[in-house]
């Protein structure tokens, strides 16, 4: 099996009969462009997103708990209350990272979904897939975004089983898109060499907590200057107190479903930016990674619990993280040996919990 065959047969496997039941799945596909008219740098996510589809597939299902309702009569509110239904729909999220960061957002009943081995659609053409080809057009609260768009997958990571009912896994670690998007009226040109793709998929009964997030394509080497063209980075999670790891510097690649040598991790708000870490021991290899994220470049994003409608996974998230890597080979047992500094540049990076809505 070729390298694109296992990418495009990640991409687009076939849902579960238990995830249909009960459970979610999240296609996501970020990349940079650069406004037509301003030249101004922009960051992109196209995001799909199935949410118990056969429970209710001609209709969508959601519940607003956030919203207080107004009570005429103040008797009910003592009165006992329905459980809200469980969530069913599809729904089709592309958004604008950054300060001011916009998203439009549509929801549709998953029967307006369709996926095969070929290709993964949302009728009407409001979302196609197949191939290389990335396109949609849709328009919802009067706002529009509009794409037609080439991905070429140049590396994958394949998932495994982070704990029972969770999976993470990335049809690109690298990808060049390009092609043009329309977004909120203005057009954005996309470039293969300054697009620093990526393309995940995330599917499961439920979410890892906390949730915890970290991608790179844009690296360059402190050490001479350079950029690194074959260089990545992906680290998801919190999978059992441990996540997944990806990383390829140079000719050497490191891959592991889930990380078990007690590996040091975190998220941490200082003034107005997040600071993220990562410190990995594998094999004859140390892996740290520093990541930090001014906070007004980044949204909230929020995913209902497919199997408790009260509660919902908060993720806040951008792509204008800024750090270092350094990768080190173990020499003996107490000595290291650099091998790679680089700095980074576009990282995607995202932390986010659990919240449970109050009773009425």
């Amino acid at each position: 099996m070729s390298a694109l065959h296992a990418s495009y047969k990640l991409e687009l496997s076939p849902l579960r009969s238990s995830i249909k039941k009960s459970g979610f799945v999240r296609w996501r596909y970020v990349f940079n462009a650069q406004n037509r008219d301003t030249g101004e740098k922009a960051s992109f996510f196209i995001e799909l997103y199935i949410i118990n589809p056969s429970l209710s597939p001609d209709e969508v299902v959601w519940s607003d708990l956030h919203a207080i309702p107004e009570f005429k009569d103040e008797s009910q509110l003592f009165l006992p209350q329905e459980e809200p239904s469980l969530h069913s729909y599809v729904s089709l999220r592309v958004g604008r990272y950054g300060f001011g960061g916009e998203v439009v957002q549509k929801f549709l009943p998953s029967s307006s979904f369709t996926l095969n081995s070929k290709s993964m659609d949302i009728a009407e053409g409001i979302f196609h897939l197949e191939g290389e080809e990335l396109s949609g057009n849709m328009r919802e609260d009067g706002k529009n975004a509009s794409w037609r768009l080439k991905v070429e997958r140049l590396c994958h990571f394949f998932p495994g089983r982070m704990q029972k009912d969770m999976y993470w896994g990335s049809p690109a670690i690298r990808a060049l898109f390009s092609g043009e998007i329309r977004f909120c009226s203005e057009t954005y040109e996309v470039v293969p060499g300054s697009s620093f793709g990526f393309v995940d998929k995330l599917w499961g009964k439920d979410y890892p907590y906390p949730f915890f997030h970290l991608s790179c394509t844009h690296l360059s080497s402190i050490i001479t200057g350079k950029p690194l063209v074959n260089a990545s980075f992906a680290v998801q999670g919190i999978y059992n107190n441990s996540f997944a790891l990806y990383s390829e510097i140079g000719d050497i690649k490191l891959a592991r479903p889930r990380v078990k040598n007690n590996p040091n991790f975190g998220c941490v708000a200082m003034d107005n930016k997040l600071h993220w870490t990562v410190s990995v021991p594998y094999r004859q290899y140390l892996l740290d990674i520093d990541v930090f994220c001014d906070s007004r470049d980044m949204m909230v994003r929020s995913y209902i619990c497919p199997s408790n409608a009260k509660s919902e996974l908060q993720v806040l998230g951008g792509s204008s993280g800024t750090g270092e890597i350094r990768l080190y080979r173990r020499i003996k047992k107490r000595n290291l040996e650099l091998i790679e500094h680089a700095s980074l540049h576009d990282v995607r990076c995202e932390y986010g919990g659990q919240d449970q809505a109050e009773e009425e």
